[in-house]
């Protein structure tokens, strides 16, 4: 079965990055060097860590991206198919390597990325919409801003009736672009940092109620989900705005919190769960995640929540 087709899925499309980290005790400013305590290296790229983070949880998940055609593409698929997630549907560039990120993590847990994308831009948009155009009703399909938005743009066009378009927009300034803008407008649900809303909207500051009432209009479900760290996440919708607090915890490593966020909504919102309920949870499995380091890895297991994994249909409503 490939890219989810004939079933309720998470399809996760875009980047896979080989990432490359460093621990210190702090990390440097502009035109210092210091060193690192300890070094390793982990699978990660947003679209990877969100179908991870689904499938974790028991969802049906899908990664869909482009790989170099050399070692590290083998054992990123391995490592995928390890963890449940379909891969059937990614591509291969060849005579280019696969990509890499640049993790620097300081003793606080607080974290500076720079990603080099090498194969993860070559996906063909046509290849990207082909595989949206497979999903069936109840899907979600979830997009970021690591490859280019012109593919994703493709893919978010091309689902079918009763497929939710879930968009991260991450980097920010990847949707400052009439591009950027179309994507917006094809989104269900936009969920973001604050950082991240206030470039969106203009600078205006990411806690005042009006930022994400500024950014809701551009959206097709006029659903906006602004997440804040240790204060947990607000929400916007048709039905007024809530704020979710996140569970209090010592982090370690605050890498990829967000997408261990972005794919348990995904997950939940495809299990039938409410978005409100979809959000505690994320908080949930996002602080947990920041208590481990590296992205994907850090990930729980609905187990280890204590909740059934989130197959559904039917509709399943998280109260813990």
């Amino acid at each position: 079965m490939r890219g989810g087709a004939g079933r309720m899925t998470v399809l996760a499309l875009g980047a896979y990055t080989l990432d490359l980290y460093m621990f210190g005790d702090r990390l440097p400013v502009a035109g210092e060097s210091v060193n690192a305590a300890e070094y390793a290296t982990a699978h990660g790229g947003k679209a990877v860590n969100v179908a991870v983070a689904a499938a974790r949880l028991g969802a049906p998940a899908c990664f869909v991206g482009c790989l170099g055609d050399d070692a590290d593409r083998l054992a990123a698929l391995e490592a995928l198919r390890a963890d449940g997630v379909e891969v059937g549907d990614c591509a291969v560039a060849e005579g280019v390597a696969t990509g890499r990120s640049f993790v620097y993590v300081d003793g606080r847990g607080r974290q500076i990325v720079m990603t080099w994308p090498g194969a993860a831009d070559l996906l063909d948009p046509a290849q990207a919409a082909a595989t949206a155009a497979r999903l069936t009703a109840g899907s979600v399909l979830v997009l970021q801003g690591e490859i280019p938005v012109a593919t994703s743009c493709a893919a978010a066009a091309a689902v079918p009736p009763g497929v939710r378009v879930l968009v991260n927009p991450s980097p920010a300034w990847a949707f400052l672009g009439a591009g950027g803008e179309d994507l917006l407008s094809r989104a269900d649900v936009v969920v973001l940092n604050e950082r991240e809303l206030s470039v969106l909207t203009g600078g205006r500051a990411a806690d005042s109620p009006e930022s994400p009432e500024a950014l809701r209009p551009r959206t097709r479900g006029r659903a906006v989900v602004v997440t804040r760290g240790e204060r947990g996440a607000g929400v916007i919708d048709d039905h007024g705005t809530m704020l979710v607090d996140a569970p209090r915890v010592d982090a370690v490593d605050t890498t990829g919190a967000g997408d261990a966020f972005t794919g348990t909504l995904a997950a939940a919102l495809r299990a039938g769960v409410s978005l409100a309920a979809g959000v505690r949870l994320a908080c949930r499995v996002a602080a947990v995640s920041a208590t481990r380091r590296f992205c994907a890895p850090s990930y729980p297991s609905a187990g280890e929540l204590g909740l059934a994994p989130l197959h559904g249909p039917p509709a399943q409503e998280i109260s813990r």
